[in-house]
């Protein structure tokens, strides 16, 4: 028998096998993936993330509308860095 022949067949019966298995291996996957939903806690934790950042958003607001609309815009500069920095504190 001809082991060139063989080994000329061999290359693609290799790669078939090998493409039928990566594409059953995603779907293997897939499959087992659970959705995991966040514990009580974590979802606590979360939204009282949630109220901090929305808080801070609406006092950046604030500030930001302050400075438009201020005539003189260094005295409120001012004020809001000493407000800033009795909140921060």
């Amino acid at each position: 028998m001809n082991w060139e022949f063989l080994l000329l067949l061999a290359c693609p019966l290799m790669m078939l096998f090998c493409m039928k298995g990566m594409f059953t291996g995603n779907k293997d996957k897939e499959n087992k993936k659970e959705v995991q939903l966040p514990e009580k806690e974590g979802l606590q934790s979360i939204q009282l993330q949630m109220a901090e950042l929305l808080e801070q958003n609406r006092k950046l607001t604030e500030e930001v509308n302050a400075l438009k609309g201020s005539n003189s815009s260094g005295q409120k500069v001012i004020q809001l860095e000493k407000e800033r920095e009795r909140v921060n504190a």
